[in-house]
């Protein structure tokens, strides 16, 4: 997959589950806020959210979260990043952590 479209789907598939937490559809396990509470006080990279999704708790790993974090590693290790990626994860982030 080229990284035109993996951005293309990691932009769609944070837009979907930021629709369904909206929506009442989707409600992250507390293993996965926290996961977001520590990204959300990060620098965001590919080294950062590789580092951060290292060791995750099993609940977090079969979750929807992680779906789209994942596949945004490769994204944020490019040199031309897709900052319409950035944005859409911060503001799914940010949806999920409005206490930070």
């Amino acid at each position: 997959m080229t990284t035109i479209a993996l951005a293309d789907e990691v932009l769609r598939d944070a837009a979907r589950l930021l629709q369904a937490y909206e929506a009442g559809q989707w409600v992250p396990e507390q293993a996965e806020r926290e996961l977001a509470e520590g990204l959300a006080l990060g620098q965001w990279s590919g080294p950062f959210l590789r580092a951060s999704l290292r060791d995750i708790p099993p609940t977090v790993q079969s979750g929807r979260l992680i779906d789209v974090l994942a596949p945004a590693c490769e994204i944020l290790d490019q040199a031309d990043v897709d900052e319409d990626v950035v944005r859409r994860l911060r503001v799914l982030i940010d949806v999920l952590t409005p206490d930070i």
